[in-house]
């Protein structure tokens, strides 16, 4: 059985009071454009989770072609997997590069692309699954005869590559280029992911699903170099946005709409406190935050770096303030980002003092583009992992992999709202 979820949390009915709507940015998510990021790429198998817990998830590409033109896309695989100094093994964990032939070394932060090409069809959407990719003879339109579409177009040339290893955790780019590989101004894709979960494997999964990030490019800007510019005064796409704002319910609250229907909790009002902290126990919420920077170097294997300046507002409009550098990918449990320590976290119930908030974050350096995931840990799933419910912590202070923390619970992932322009330019450089 499949459970799917909602693509809007219950943190967007909570937290509308102290939302005051945002202001359009350039970035969207609901419309067809020139450059398609996905921020949060994950698979993982049973055999390769890396600490020995018996997860699975995968992710499942769409992109679709909307014009009634074929488009030719330039695709990136960057891995931002961390592996051991000393056998360059993934590893989630310190104490997974320890071995008794090699000793201890380090688990080291990495990046790495892997590029790749789509051809598409006029108005042709095309699905493929991260682990397995889609071979030259697996496309559904070859070109060769009785094998192509409308004009004779076809599928010819793609080659889309599985993920560089597994497990895999990183990012997918695709931007719009001309036959001879420059990159061309034509908004005319959409993407989006559905990523499955579940404990052992996908036959009982939870289903998230978000649309891509998309930015448009501005027509008869964009030039033939390799370097495009997103935003300033001299942009050839549209910017990335000034600031995310995210609502959200603060970690460890138990969902209020559950808790309001439902008689499984023999102390309701201590549990709707907050003063828990973050535990699992049935319908207990926990939110993880995603989020690249825009600026990359895709020539020289170089990625973007920012510093997210997060402003954390409460129902009452009571402020918090903290700050995270973020290299690469940045991926934390929203009560991990500030602390090790979930329960004096400013993004934990217990301390925020309400049930939801609304987080604004700005990039300081580089702009910054994200996808919030938000978890409920049911009865079912909570049992499964700890053997018990009441008061077990099961969140992972590694810097990378927080998914692990919420692959025991049901999912759903949230577009980010953005607003305003950057006033500095943010940069691609193409191979």
């Amino acid at each position: 059985m499949i459970r799917a979820l909602g693509m809007f949390g219950a943190a967007f009915a909570f937290a509308v009071c102290i939302s005051g709507g945002a202001a359009g940015a350039d970035v969207v998510s609901d419309q067809p454009s020139a450059i398609l990021i996905w921020p949060d790429v994950i698979a993982i198998t049973p055999e390769s989770d890396g600490v020995g817990i018996p997860i699975a998830a995968e992710t499942v590409f769409q992109v679709t072609n909307t014009s009634l033109e074929p488009v030719l896309l330039h695709c990136f695989h960057e891995n931002a997997n961390y592996h051991c100094s000393n056998t360059g093994s993934v590893c989630v964990a310190p104490s997974g590069c320890c071995n008794g032939e090699t000793g201890c070394g380090l688990c080291e932060p990495g990046w790495l692309e892997t590029d790749f090409r789509i051809r598409l069809t006029p108005r042709q959407p095309l699905g493929w699954v991260a682990s397995q990719g889609m071979g030259r003879e697996e496309v559904p339109l070859t070109g060769a005869i009785g094998s192509t579409g409308i004009g004779g177009s076809s599928n010819a040339g793609t080659n889309i590559p599985p993920v560089p290893e597994l497990p895999y955790n990183g990012v997918l780019k695709c931007i719009t280029i001309n036959e001879d590989g420059t990159p061309s101004d034509r908004n005319v894709v959409k993407g989006e992911s559905t990523r499955l979960s579940g404990i052992a494997s996908l036959e009982a999964a939870s289903v998230a699903k978000h649309n891509a990030v998309g930015i448009r490019a501005i027509e008869g800007a964009v030039n033939d170099d390799r370097e495009l510019i997103l935003g300033g005064g001299e942009a050839e796409y549209e910017g990335c946005p000034e600031q995310l704002i995210v609502n959200h319910l603060f970690d460890g609250v138990i969902d209020p709409v559950l808790l309001a229907n439902t008689d499984l909790f023999e102390d309701a009002d201590a549990t709707a406190s907050g003063r828990l902290g973050l535990v699992v126990r049935p319908g207990s919420v926990v939110s993880r935050l995603t989020m690249v920077p825009c600026t990359q170097d895709l020539l020289r294997q170089i990625p973007g770096s920012s510093v997210a300046q997060f402003l954390v507002y409460n129902e009452f409009e009571q402020r918090f303030s903290t700050s995270r550098t973020v290299d690469c990918k940045f991926e934390r449990i929203l009560s991990y980002i500030d602390t090790n320590d979930p329960d004096r976290s400013i993004f934990s119930a217990g301390v925020a003092g309400t049930v939801a908030g609304q987080s604004r974050v700005r990039g300081v350096g580089d702009g910054l583009i994200g996808v919030l995931t938000e978890a409920r840990f049911t009865g079912e799933l909570g049992a499964v992992r700890s053997g018990g419910l009441t008061n077990t912590k099961v969140f992972s202070t590694v810097p990378s992999w927080q998914y692990l923390g919420i692959s025991f619970a049901d999912q759903s992932d949230v577009n980010i709202y953005q607003q305003g322009d950057r006033a500095e330019s943010d940069i691609i450089t193409l191979p």
